[in-house]
């Protein structure tokens, strides 16, 4: 094991540099006519503008990360259970006796909103040693937003309506624009979501399911023989996620917590493609928030101290029978059952179970500052690459970047697990070889589904 902590060790300590120009220049050539503004202005000096355009996109990116935190605040805000006793701000908490009136409806939604609103800011207010309250009032006060009169009040209010405007307005524009193109066709509809939030926010929040479709994925990749038993010795994870809030009900009556790591060394091990005791897990993000939560959790592992996870899984929600199946057996490779924090409220909302992974596991995540668009490794040689809800981020010309970073760090035939459709570019040359259809919940109205695409390294 002490081998283990010194090989993931050695990897935290490593650093990521900037892509340099010949590395990009087919892209650049392949993408000529498309490519960012300001790239296109200096294209008769472009290698030598190169350096100094990779470093300021790579700032740009990272300063996304702050629209993302007050998405998450927002989510956290309509339909958090921690700072208020108020029904979650979802249709079903107006409907009651509504018979149709689309106007009342309305008015009892906002109505709902700004009460909801109104005590999130008396708990910021007062957020003792709550980690969630505090953040939420840290970003506040970066807006230069204080909580001392009413006058700040009343400025701290319309700053956060604001933003509820604006993340509805967002999501009114996604579904227009699926709803244009994809004639409702699940393939369509995943192939044009692949670009959707390329102008959002960078948000660390996720949701445990997803983490199923991805246990999908490698098990029809271990059936097809792309990976074998033992194969998978190091794993890079980019984007892992930080639940804030899950972003699917808004659950936060836990302590934020990161799942993907934990929920890809459960499966690797599960399916018997990591050696043991385990895959050497690294983490890749550019978000200050991952990188200090991963290292605390390593630091109390260190003092043999194990890493608590809560699976609710929403009860409202018809999942398929393989869904409930893999949140029952999750963490059983990696960690041991404990008692889950229950009300009345929460067993309403959800099914609840905990775990706690072992201290080992923790000590075989490690943690790097990498921006996988700008950014490329050195000598890097990864099994495996896993990145969920994480290009749909970019535009084509930055997928296009990622891809050809991820590649760099994929040993030959080496494999990226990825839930978006990579642009097609002979300048790229990592390939996609097949991809899994995952569905999560199937309704009358409605069928939740996710797509992995396996791309490989060196394809033809």
């Amino acid at each position: 094991m002490a081998s283990a902590v010194v090989a993931a060790a050695a990897f935290a300590a490593a650093s990521a540099r900037f892509v340099r120009f010949h590395e990009v220049q087919p892209i650049l050539t392949e993408l000529k006519g498309s490519l960012p503004s300001e790239l296109t202005a200096m294209s008769a000096q472009l290698e030598a503008a190169w350096p100094g355009w990779i470093e300021r996109h790579d700032r740009a990116i990272r300063a996304r990360l702050a629209q993302g935190d007050e998405d998450t605040i927002v989510n956290w805000m309509l339909f958090g259970t921690s700072f208020t006793s108020r029904p979650r701000a979802v249709l079903g908490a107006v409907e009651a006796g509504a018979a149709g009136d689309r106007e009342l409806v309305l008015r009892r939604t906002i109505e709902l909103i700004s009460a909801r609103l109104d005590d999130l800011l008396a708990a910021l207010a007062k957020p003792g040693n709550d980690e969630r309250r505090l953040f939420a009032r840290a970003v506040l006060q970066r807006k230069g937003l204080q909580l001392a009169t009413a006058r700040d009040w009343e400025a701290a209010r319309d700053y956060l309506l604001a933003a509820v405007v604006r993340v509805a307005g967002e999501q009114d524009q996604v579904e227009h624009e699926l709803a244009a193109t994809s004639a409702g066709d699940p393939l369509t509809e995943f192939n044009r979501r692949s670009t959707l939030f390329r102008t959002r926010g960078l948000s660390l929040d996720t949701s445990l399911v997803s983490n199923y479709s991805v246990e999908q994925a490698l098990t029809a990749v271990k059936a097809r023989g792309l990976l074998t038993p033992g194969e998978v010795r190091r794993v890079a994870i980019v984007g892992p996620g930080l639940d804030f809030a899950d972003k699917d009900v808004g659950f936060d009556f836990y302590p934020q917590q990161t799942l993907q790591p934990f929920a890809v060394a459960d499966s690797l091990a599960r399916l018997g493609l990591a050696p043991s005791p385990g895959a050497e897990i690294v983490l890749l993000d550019i978000s200050p928030r991952i990188v200090e939560h991963v290292t605390q959790a390593r630091a109390r592992a260190a003092r043999n101290i194990g890493y608590t996870l809560n699976l609710p899984l929403p009860s409202g929600t018809p999942w398929l029978a393989g869904v409930r199946s893999y949140w029952q057996a999750f963490g059983g490779a990696i960690s041991a059952p404990i008692p889950a924090r229950s009300s009345k409220a929460l067993a309403e909302l959800a099914e609840l179970r905990a775990v706690r992974v072992r201290p080992s596991v923790v000590q075989r995540i490690s943690v790097m500052d990498v921006n996988i668009v700008t950014d490329r490794l050195d000598e890097r040689r990864f099994d495996l690459v896993i990145a969920t809800n994480v290009f749909i981020y970019y535009d084509v010309f930055e997928q296009a970047l990622a891809m050809s970073n991820v590649e760099a760090m994929l040993k030959p035939g080496g494999l990226l697990l990825a839930n978006f459709a990579a642009p097609k570019l002979t300048s790229v040359t990592i390939r996609p070889l097949d991809t899994t259809n995952t569905l999560y919940a199937q309704s009358v109205n409605e069928n939740v589904r996710d797509f992995i695409v396996w791309y490989r390294a060196g394809a033809n």
